[in-house]
């Protein structure tokens, strides 16, 4: 492999995955952790060779992965998964490339091959309230259009109380309702305005947004760009 050093960021990865990621070469690896920190990894854009995305606790972070791949939409990246219905119960890894691959793309992936999969340690074991996180995305994947979605309709329908669910957001999950929510609208939103087929009011207006002008702050505040702009832009360049 090519003898310049990587730089490799890691995501929520634990000490056993970074170590094994040590082996494919010297580089320089850097790690974050939570939604938070990856929140500020796109802010503030540097490079970076390959991004690895640890085994999640709970079914949140895969969320962002698209926000991810819009801010470094031709860096490699590894999603690592759990492997529950094998018998060793490892942890395996799929790769996205971009189809503008830089040329040291499939030296890279073919050196992180040489380490998976991975050996699985106490850290990949679903979490207390797995189960609820879910059912939360779910619940939200299928109303997040309805205006007066909010927490304490969630809650009902699981039949748990509003304080639990929020205890469980946050504390097991590290994220609030409210984000998951907003999230969920802002990424149906991208699409629809993709098409170039809505005004930004109307695309407001199906994701659940009453007011158009708390969408368009909503919108830069979580992509850094304006609804109008992501709109008109060439479809390439959003990719």
């Amino acid at each position: 492999m090519n003898d310049a050093p990587l730089n490799i960021m890691t995501i929520d990865c634990c000490e056993h995955t970074k170590s094994e990621l040590g082996k494919v070469t010297s580089s320089s690896v850097t790690s974050i952790s939570g939604l938070v920190e990856t929140s500020k990894l796109l802010q503030t854009k540097g490079r970076i060779d390959l991004i690895v995305v640890g085994v999640s606790n709970y079914p949140v972070r895969r969320l962002f992965i698209s926000q991810i791949r819009e801010v470094y939409s031709h860096t490699p990246m590894l999603i690592l998964r759990r492997t529950e219905s094998e018998p060793d119960g490892g942890i395996r890894g799929e790769f996205i490339l971009s189809d503008q691959s830089e040329p040291r793309d499939l030296e890279i992936v073919r050196a992180v091959l040489g380490v998976l999969p991975l050996k699985r340690c106490d850290h990949t074991h679903r979490g207390i309230g797995y189960d609820v996180v879910r059912e939360v995305l779910r619940v939200i994947t299928e109303k997040f259009s309805n205006p007066d979605l909010n927490l304490e309709k969630v809650a009902k329908a699981l039949s748990i109380s509003p304080a639990h669910l929020s205890r469980t957001l946050n504390q097991s999950a590290g994220v609030s309702f409210r984000q998951l929510l907003r999230n969920k609208r802002i990424e149906e939103a991208k699409r629809l305005l993709a098409t170039n087929q809505y005004s930004v009011k109307e695309v407001a207006a199906q994701v659940g947004f009453i007011d158009s002008h708390y969408f368009s702050r909503s919108f830069k505040a979580s992509t850094g760009q304006c609804a109008s702009e992501y709109r008109s832009r060439d479809p390439m360049l959003r990719q």
